[in-house]
């Protein structure tokens, strides 16, 4: 069933399926020497160079897809390329891998078909794991029908994925050093939002127990009076928002039930870290 907000709790058969993909082991902080001060280093942050988000329908699940793989894309070049990937694909790739029959009913997707779109692709129509460009993809480009969607995805260039490992929400240790090293975490939350204000933005401090559903995107994180919080990029038009340990640790003990929740992480993280850090690019 959809959530009133266009996010949909994930079926049987997509948790089947994102279950036989998960890869990633379980990711230790220690892995990562100097994690912290990645992230204390402005020059390090995504999050005056990605894109500002304003959804228009109800596709914050594909917003976040792109917006995850946007960030992976410029870690994994050495913090140089801000690909512009398209939403809207991103949205409607994952209703036509939810059902055909879903393809242009706009009433949202799973957190489990974007994983899917990243890590899979869609075998069905020969499109490889990944996203295409805005530019070849625009966001208003709307398909109406599977038909229309698989007359437009004949000859698409889909830029390739950079998630090749996947896997449940790490610990809060293990979720800050994830985002310093090119991952995201794909989440759905409820959206009965109970909202503070840290530094000068909306902060959710705990975890929403009522309203429709919202897919969102932890990129990045930032230490505000002594205190770590994850940065989460949101599509309301208001680029990023906070998220406490406390909240975190509530999601990620039962991993973002009922809509569920990802590490996406690209390949080797350790050693592409560890290069990226000592001042090379790794773009693989």
């Amino acid at each position: 069933m959809p959530g009133t907000s266009g996010l949909f709790r994930p079926s049987d058969a997509e948790r089947a399926a994102v279950a036989e993909s998960l890869s990633v082991p379980v990711v230790r902080a220690s892995d990562f020497s100097g994690y912290l001060d990645v992230l204390r280093d402005p020059a390090n942050s995504p999050l005056k160079v990605m894109q500002v988000e304003r959804q228009q329908r109800n596709d914050c699940q594909g917003n976040a897809t792109a917006n995850g793989e946007e960030y992976r894309t410029w870690y994994c070049s050495g913090r140089q390329v801000m690909p512009t990937l398209s939403e809207i694909y991103a949205y409607q790739a994952s209703e036509f891998l939810m059902s055909e029959g879903q393809v242009g009913k706009d009433q949202g997707t799973s957190i489990h078909s974007g994983v899917r779109l990243l890590v899979d692709g869609v075998s069905k129509l020969g499109l490889a794991a990944g996203l295409p460009m805005e530019s070849a993809w625009p966001y208003s480009r709307w398909c109406r029908s599977a038909t229309e969607f698989r007359r437009y995805c004949s000859g698409l260039k889909i830029e390739a994925a950079h998630v090749t490992e996947s896997g449940p929400m790490p610990d809060w240790d293990g979720a800050l050093a994830a985002v310093a090293a090119g991952s995201s975490i794909h989440i759905g939350t409820l959206w009965g939002v109970d909202w503070k204000r840290v530094g000068g933005r909306r902060c959710m401090d705990s975890a929403p127990r009522s309203g429709g559903g919202h897919a969102t995107e932890i990129i990045w994180a930032e230490e505000h009076g002594g205190q770590w919080y994850l940065c989460v990029w949101n599509s309301h038009g208001d680029g990023y928002y906070l998220m406490s340990r406390r909240c975190y640790d509530q999601l990620q003990k039962d991993q973002c039930e009922p809509f569920g929740g990802f590490l996406l992480a690209p390949d080797k993280m350790v050693e592409r870290y560890d290069r990226i850090t000592s001042g090379g690019g790794y773009f693989a």
